[in-house]
């Protein structure tokens, strides 16, 4: 519950940044990059929470200790969030693209850091609470290509890589969950 609540805040800091862009109207210089951004964010957080609901007995067995990686990876979450669209605007012109080109690398390298901590904690809780056997071949699964991938966009600076990227981060976490139910 607690962690959700911190994903909560990060959904509220992407609306309240989004709403004051918006109040902003011309001195706003749009550009596609950052509210990609915020989109990958706000997907992430909804199918993390998502898979949460799925999941919710296995928390009643984690331990302290897998617990606080939990909370380290939604702080690391809302991080991305906040980074994603800018939070104070000033009296000037606001220039999305800057905004984009001066976070990137904070929000690839947040981006898989919380990937990184997440999928280990997933591991580690499968295996204590679940009694699961660690499969070495689980390593090869497509989803890892992407925490070598966002390293990579921390450091290239090429829009339309980076477009891509956003784009295709957006198909990923629409299609992870499309047309299920939180009933199974």
């Amino acid at each position: 519950m607690f962690a959700a609540v911190i994903l909560g805040l990060a959904v509220s800091d992407l609306a309240t940044s989004l709403h004051r862009l918006l109040g902003a109207g011309r001195r706003v210089r749009w550009d596609a990059l950052a509210p990609l951004a915020a989109v990958v964010a706000f997907l992430k957080i909804v199918t993390q929470w998502w898979s949460w609901y799925a999941t919710a007995q296995i928390a009643r067995g984690l331990t302290f200790e897998m617990f606080l990686g939990v909370l380290v990876g939604v702080v690391m979450m809302f991080l991305l969030a906040a980074a994603a669209l800018p939070d104070e605007l000033g009296e000037g012109e606001v220039d999305l693209a800057a905004h984009y080109r001066s976070v990137s690398r904070r929000f690839w390298l947040l981006f898989s850091g919380e990937l990184v901590l997440m999928i280990g904690v997933d591991i580690w809780a499968q295996m204590a609470i679940g009694h699961a056997r660690f499969d070495p071949r689980t390593l090869l699964a497509p989803v890892f290509a992407i925490i070598p991938a966002a390293i990579a966009l921390a450091f290239v600076r090429n829009r339309w890589v980076h477009a891509i990227a956003l784009l295709g981060l957006i198909g990923l976490y629409i299609a992870q969950f499309f047309g299920r139910s939180l009933g199974g």
